[in-house]
Parts: structure tokens; C-alpha cells; sequence
């Protein structure tokens, strides 16, 4: 089953072409890692996929829930009611964490719970509490992010991310904010979650988790997917010129 479907999406800046006509499907269970240069589209392909930017042009399909249509060459998005339900099929963890300072981090995660999903604030409460005993942080869930260091912050976002218990999850650069041994948390949390077959998209620039990690790797340069495949294949033995001159660098 394709958990996420997108067919030519293109997305412009003014007259900057970011995404050409890129397609893209994700399996259940699969974890895509989607590397490239910086201004490559990499970013602006999950802020499209997670509604934070509209396509030009394209489809998009969520756990087969259409986000974006096209009909006669008009764009569709989805209406207000089916955009909340569809927007809680997703998680996205941002690189710096996108917390709120002044909530507690057990109310960063039941927020949404107890707002948009309108859940009971005791079961949020506990929902929230399995997830921060999940990422090693029972002991964090009265402090404020402030008192956090940026990798438990980090995984304070990834349980924000879990607890509406979503089909997909999307990461980007999750670690770029951190130095390595905080790197070394979040890559091992992502682990545990591929291991647990979460269906994951991860914009990374950490070669040897995503060859470790992924199942597929997408590189990606000047809005257009280069070339695909198994991680080993395309870390290890990669086909386009392209490719092998990004990869040269790491």
C-alpha cells in the first residue's frame, strides 16, 4: 500500500523552479532517506507532502486520502474538514524542534491531542507519558524545553510527532542542529523506529545512518529526482555523475 503518493509536483519561488515535475511513492513500512545539495528541493518536497507549501502543479495523496488533485489542469486542495483529518495522518519533526517555549513538554505533546483531536486530557496525559518513557525523558515531563538540551528537545519532538499515532512520519534534517554526540541520540531513536517498521521519509545529510537505516535513498539536485534506489546501491555504487560528485564529499 502506498502510504504516500505524489505525482509532477512542481513548486516555483518567484521565477526559481524548486521541484520539476518530481514524483514519488512510499510504501508501508518502507523508510526513504532523501539526500542532495543544499537548495537541491529536498526541504521544499516535505513542506509540499506535509501542506507548509502549496504545489503549482500535481497530486498528492496521503494513505490514499487526495491532499492535492488536479482537474483540467486546476489545482485542488483538500477542504477544511478532510485537510485536519488527513494533516493527522503525518507527523513531521523539524531540524530545530519547533517547540513551545512556555508549555511544559508533556503539554508540547497532548496540545494538539487535546485540541484538534479532542481527546480527554487525562488519556492524552497518559499517551504523553508512554511516548517521553519511549524516548528515555519520564523524568523531563514537567520542565520546560529551556532545560532541555537540543537532543532531548529533539526527542521531545519526535514523541509530538508519534502521538496522534500517524501512518508516516517526516524528518528534516533532524540533526543538523546538533553536535555529534546529540546526533548520535536522535539517529538511534529513528533506528529503533525503522525497526518497528514506522513508514519514515527522512531529509538527511548523515550518508552513513541512511545507508545503515533506509531502505531506499532518493538523490535529489536542482528540483529533480537523479537517481533511486537501495541505500548500499546508491551510497556505495552509484550510477549518475551527479550523484557520485555529491557523494565524493562524505
Amino acid at each position: 500500500m502506498h502510504v504516500l503518493e505524489m505525482r509532477n509536483i512542481r513548486k516555483s519561488f518567484g521565477s526559481v523552479e524548486v521541484l520539476k515535475s518530481i514524483s514519488l511513492d512510499v510504501e508501508q513500512g518502507e523508510v526513504v532517506a532523501v539526500i542532495g545539495p543544499s537548495g537541491s528541493g529536498k526541504s521544499t518536497l516535505l513542506r509540499c507532502a506535509t501542506t507548509l507549501e502549496q504545489v503549482d502543479a500535481g497530486t498528492i495523496k496521503i494513505a490514499g486520502r487526495a491532499l492535492v488533485s488536479e482537474t483540467d489542469g486546476k489545482v485542488l486542495f483538500a477542504d477544511k474538514k478532510d485537510l485536519a483529518e488527513i494533516r493527522g495522518m503525518f507527523g513531521l519533526v523539524f531540524q530545530n524542534f519547533n517547540l513551545f517555549p512556555h508549555f511544559s513538554v508533556r503539554r508540547n505533546i497532548t496540545e494538539s491531542l487535546i485540541h484538534v483531536r479532542k481527546i480527554p486530557r487525562r488519556e492524552a496525559d497518559e499517551i504523553a507519558d508512554k511516548l517521553l518513557a519511549k524516548m528515555g525523558l519520564a523524568d523531563k515531563a514537567g520542565e520546560h524545553p529551556c532545560r532541555l538540551s537540543g537532543g532531548q528537545q529533539q526527542r521531545v519532538s519526535i514523541a509530538r510527532a508519534l502521538a496522534a499515532n500517524p501512518k508516516i512520519l517526516f524528518f528534516d534534517e533532524p540533526t543538523s542542529a546538533l553536535d555529534p554526540e546529540l546526533t548520535g541520540e536522535i539517529l538511534k531513536v529513528i533506528r529503533g523506529l525503522a525497526e518497528e517498521r514506522m513508514t519514515m521519509v527522512i531529509v538527511t545529510h548523515e550518508m552513513s545512518f541512511a545507508r545503515e537505516v533506509a531502505d531506499r535513498v532518493i538523490f535529489m539536485d536542482e528540483g529533480v529526482i537523479v537517481e533511486q534506489g537501495r541505500a548500499a546501491d546508491i551510497i556505495n555504487d552509484p550510477k549518475e555523475a551527479r550523484t557520485k560528485a555529491f557523494l565524493a564529499g562524505y
